[in-house]
């Protein structure tokens, strides 16, 4: 078993394209072994792999955090309208009871003046006639 591979084994082992490898090993990343073919260690590439998977399940259980407070946020957002809407039904439902016994209190009031002015009007042909 070779203690190298080339680009090609280290771009699938890397799960990234063949120009990824070149472009990390000009960026000093992957040390170039040897040149034709170009070849880099085994151990430095199963190393970085190990980094990189690392590196994806700290984002991954970053990403699951930052998801699992969106929701929440978007719970509490919920929870907080429907409180909304039924305190404003609540606030519809006074103002329309208040404004029926308003109206109620309007019409007994108009009812109360029909009468009265009957009264003053029977009062005033009755002063006329004596």
């Amino acid at each position: 078993m070779s203690d190298t591979y080339t680009v090609k084994q280290t771009a699938l082992a890397l799960g990234v394209s063949e120009k990824r490898v070149r472009q990390m090993i000009s960026e000093g990343k992957l040390k170039q072994l040897g040149s034709d073919p170009v070849t880099v260690s085994q151990v430095e590439v199963l190393e970085l792999r190990s980094k990189r998977e690392q590196s994806s399940k700290v984002i991954k259980s970053r990403t699951d955090r930052q998801n699992a407070f969106i929701d929440s946020v978007k719970l509490l957002i919920e929870q907080t309208a429907t409180n909304h809407r039924l305190a404003i039904t609540a606030l519809e439902d006074s103002s329309k009871r208040i404004e029926e016994n308003y109206q109620r209190q309007l019409n007994e009031l108009k009812a109360e003046n029909e009468k009265l002015k009957e009264e003053l009007s029977k009062k005033r042909k009755g002063l006329f006639r004596k």
